[in-house]
């Protein structure tokens, strides 16, 4: 099983936020080779065409990872705002094509932070720039990741996913899903503050969170359970396109 794992760059300027993209890009390239993947690690902003267009087409299932702030002039968002950081437009713009060609064939797509917002303006939503409750979703200072509580809905593919109804996540992000792209259902929220913290396409093995199940304080059995997802779907799709005998 041949799984894309995409990251918003290949590398980063020194410092703490460079190196927890390393951090979190490594950690899920090890965890999906310990699942029986052969994951393929690329970084869209830097790198050409030739690298991330052949290993989409190879790949038998896609995981977009969280970074920076989505480019606002991608969803009609207001280019100043509290918070704002670079935005790597290149990265996004490429991830927008990688969404709308797994929908198109039907490849599982797991999207992580970064991951679902641009999954949701692939799909025509858009986000909320800044987060008046922010500080409940990221700390301001030293690790940025904050523990806290999301309930999931019940009979979504999240729920067969992680089988609490109300889970423990770590996330870091001070932006979120304003309008909801059509053809995708929300099925979690914050327990805090009711953020949508998880939307999947019940048409199309699609599934994206909020949160970072691939963070070292993480919940050890959120990522391969998320992976096991993926596997599972590509499962179900070889049996579909499978012959009768």
């Amino acid at each position: 099983m041949k799984l894309l794992v995409i990251a918003p760059a290949t590398s980063y300027e020194p410092g703490p936020f460079g190196d927890l993209l390393t951090r979190l890009a490594e950690d899920t390239v090890e965890t999906a080779r310990r699942e029986g993947w052969t994951p393929t690690l690329i970084g869209l902003e830097d790198c050409g065409d030739h690298r991330w267009q052949p290993a989409l087409a190879a790949a038998d299932a896609v995981v977009i990872l969280g970074g920076h702030d989505v480019d606002p002039r991608l969803y009609g968002g207001p280019l100043d705002y509290p918070g704002s950081g670079d935005h790597l437009v290149t990265a996004d713009r490429r991830a927008l094509i990688v969404i709308q060609a797994c929908r198109a064939d039907r490849r599982p797509l797991l999207g992580i932070c970064r991951g679902m917002h641009l999954i949701n303006v692939a799909y025509g939503g858009d986000l909320i720039p800044h987060l008046v409750t922010h500080l409940n979703h990221r700390r301001p200072e030293g690790d940025p990741m904050r523990d806290h509580l999301v309930d999931v809905a019940p009979e979504s593919s999240l729920a067969a996913v992680l089988p609490e109804r109300q889970v423990t996540v770590r996330s870091s992000h001070h932006q979120a899903i304003g309008v909801l792209g059509r053809g995708l259902k929300p099925v979690a929220w914050a327990t805090h503050d009711g953020v949508i913290e998880a939307v999947e396409d019940p048409e199309r093995p699609v599934l994206a969170v909020q949160w970072h199940p691939e963070d070292q304080g993480a919940e050890p059995d959120q990522l391969p359970a998320l992976l096991g997802w993926l596997a599972a779907e590509l499962r179900d799709a070889t049996e579909r396109e499978r012959p009768a005998s």
